[in-house]
């Protein structure tokens, strides 16, 4: 039987400490039954243990660090050098990045705590996306040498998981079957009270062709202003660290535009692609429109691609017909849409002489 204490600690639930002959330092024990040091001040360490139990980044950790960095994301969203989706993404790395990380101070982190990071824990689940996490890890830590908190950056040389490139092609044929497939809304049954009078999958189709012959992001498509379209073409603003893109008309190019502009709506709007009611389409329900369509594709033997794919084979039929395709992609250089969006399976060149 365990006897009782005779006198009642003074120190909250959780709260530990460890006697020592200069000072106390006090400390609690994680969900992982590790010990994690709050500090040798006692109304530091319970500010400390407060903030952990209510799931807020620690002072001077490197949860703080990465929260701190992601605000700074946020205001370069704002100033437009930096896109909304990279924002959504680093606020879904960061969660997996502070149970790891988040209660250990900047300088503490070593490289093999990151190789363990990518290689042994989240790595054995998610390669690809232990390998984005990290690299949110490393701008951050960049960031904050910048700042003077830290001196080295510990993922810097660490190797990264393989990642296999995409090799999907859409061919011409596939693309006009798809379109059609969309304009008829085939992920609809031929009984359904709606095969004819729902403009779902019109709006699919309007939204892959302008991304095919634009050569733009989805986010970039789903947010087309009305704004945006000139005597000369279509013009997209700066995104990222690229530069701006005029896209000049074509026949098919302007038809296209004419017939997202006569899209039904209950108000008016002022974007190309928009719902019924004539607001932008979120990253989420887009996506989730886009699935139940291609999951009926694929389920009448075709095969399987993304929205992603479209800018895709934009990109190689460009580089096949000899043109540059950052102009089109807006890149500042032509290895990024050549190293990422090239689905060529064969290089062919003419012989030297």
């Amino acid at each position: 039987m365990v006897g009782r204490r005779k006198t009642a600690s003074p120190l909250p639930p959780r709260l530990y400490a460890y006697k020592g002959k200069r000072q106390d330092t006090y400390y609690t024990i994680t969900v992982t039954n590790e010990r994690m040091n709050l500090g040798h001040d006692l109304l530091t360490a319970k500010r400390k243990l407060l903030e952990l139990e209510e799931g807020r980044s620690i002072v001077g950790t490197i949860g703080e660090l990465l929260d701190d960095y992601l605000k700074e994301v946020g205001e370069q969203v704002q100033r437009g050098k930096r896109s909304a989706r990279t924002l959504q993404d680093n606020e879904a790395e960061i969660v997996n990045l502070k149970k790891a990380y988040g209660t250990m101070q900047p300088k503490d982190l070593q490289p093999h705590h990151v190789w363990a990071y990518l290689h042994k824990f989240r790595g054995k689940v998610a390669p690809v996306r232990a390998n984005r996490e990290v690299s949110f890890l490393q701008a951050a830590f960049n960031w904050a040498r910048g700042q003077g908190i830290v001196r080295d950056n510990p993922c810097v040389g660490v190797q990264r998981n393989e990642e296999e490139s995409r090799t999907r092609m859409i061919t011409d044929v596939e693309l006009d079957a798809f379109v059609e497939f969309c304009r008829s809304n085939g992920h609809l049954k031929n009984d359904s009270e709606r095969k004819e009078s729902s403009d779902a999958g019109l709006r699919i189709a309007l939204a892959a062709r302008i991304a095919y012959l634009t050569g733009k992001a989805q986010a970039q498509v789903l947010r087309l202003h009305k704004t945006q379209i000139t005597d000369e073409g279509i013009l997209f603003g700066q995104r990222k660290r690229g530069a701006a893109t005029l896209v000049e008309w074509t026949p098919i190019l302007r038809a296209i535009v004419e017939e997202c502009k006569a899209l039904p709506s209950k108000t008016t709007s002022m974007y190309l692609i928009h719902s019924r009611v004539g607001q932008p389409y979120s990253s989420q329900g887009f996506k989730a429109m886009w699935q139940r369509l291609m999951k009926e594709w694929v389920e009448q033997g075709n095969e399987r691609f993304t929205f992603h794919d479209l800018r895709a084979k934009a990109v190689t039929d460009l580089i096949e017909d000899g043109r540059k395709a950052s102009e089109l992609t807006g890149h500042r250089t032509e290895s990024i849409p050549a190293k990422v969006y090239d689905r060529r399976a064969v290089r062919k060149s003419k012989a030297v002489k």
